[in-house]
């Protein structure tokens, strides 16, 4: 069996953001070719949060006070239910760091969550760590060097946040690393080559962190303005990949930037119009 890097699109909403999408397709960015996977469970869901773990698709929250955990399995192609969250969750982000996932920040439907928990796939457990030192929902997070970093978020219905987060396992502790240079929600963060690339918030620029120097910069532009877009990395360069733009709407183009080049390229269009979608990468059969 060939197996390479493909990526799969999760749910999300349609064009004007009212229908939820219980789509699971995987796309061969080499072939072009799409491959429809089983349909997610409990597709009323939108802002959950997706990661992958040993080629293995997992999903949380979606929904106010949702605790649901579960995860896709690439060799079985079914979903299978797994410990729920020890709170529920909405607009959060998962990352994963030594082979463990986080869930992080992310609102309740009262408030902002600083709260951070920690999931182990052989004793199928959540645990606490120790909190951010903010609470943020729609932030980017990201895994890079050995530490997570939260970029920005909302902190509050209207206002913004422009601070980084960062965990370091080995001491359980928060510190702030250099502000980003916007205060922006709806935004997704990817590693690559040991930097990190910010993109959404409805800004059309790629940022990029260096957390060797605590450095940003801007690296690329965008032909428009996007927020809650797929982000993922597959065949070394980085994909971004439906989301809304400023009027709103849904939009299905898709978009690969090349960190060697600098450069932005457009990719065939996704097979509709889809936001807050999970976008994640997983070796898959050709």
């Amino acid at each position: 069996m060939n197996l390479s890097e493909a990526i799969v699109i999760i749910g999300g909403c349609d064009k004007k953001g009212l229908l939820k999408l219980p789509f699971t397709e995987c796309y061969h960015p080499k072939s072009g070719q799409w491959t429809t996977l089983s349909s997610m469970p409990g597709y009323t869901k939108s802002e959950f949060a997706a990661t992958t773990l040993k080629n293995n698709i997992y999903i949380s929250g979606g929904h106010i006070n949702s605790s649901d955990v579960w995860m896709f399995s690439t060799q079985l192609n079914s979903w299978i239910k797994v410990a729920p969250l020890s709170k529920g969750r909405w607009r959060h982000k998962m990352a994963i760091l030594n082979g463990e996932i986080y869930a992080i920040g992310g609102f309740d439907g009262v408030k902002r969550l600083s709260t951070v928990d920690r999931y182990n796939s052989f004793t199928n457990t959540w645990s606490p760590v120790t909190p951010m030192l903010e609470a943020v929902s729609s932030a980017a997070v990201v895994s890079c060097m050995n530490k997570l970093y939260v970029i920005g978020g909302a902190v509050e219905d209207y206002g913004n946040t422009d601070k980084v987060q960062c965990y370091d396992p080995e001491a359980d502790a928060w510190t702030y690393k250099t502000p980003s240079p916007f205060s922006q929600r709806c935004i997704n963060a990817v590693e690559l080559d040991g930097l990190v690339y910010v993109v959404g918030g409805l800004l059309s620029t790629i940022f990029c962190y260096n957390p060797k120097t605590d450095v940003w910069s801007e690296v690329a532009c965008l032909p428009g303005a996007l927020e809650s877009c797929g982000v993922t990395v597959c065949g070394g360069k980085m994909y971004i990949l439906g989301g809304r733009d400023e009027n709103g709407e849904g939009t299905e183009n898709a978009f690969v930037f090349d960190p060697k080049t600098g450069i932005v390229a457009a990719e065939p269009p996704l097979q509709r119009c889809t936001s807050y979608h999970g976008c994640v990468t997983i070796l898959h059969r050709t």
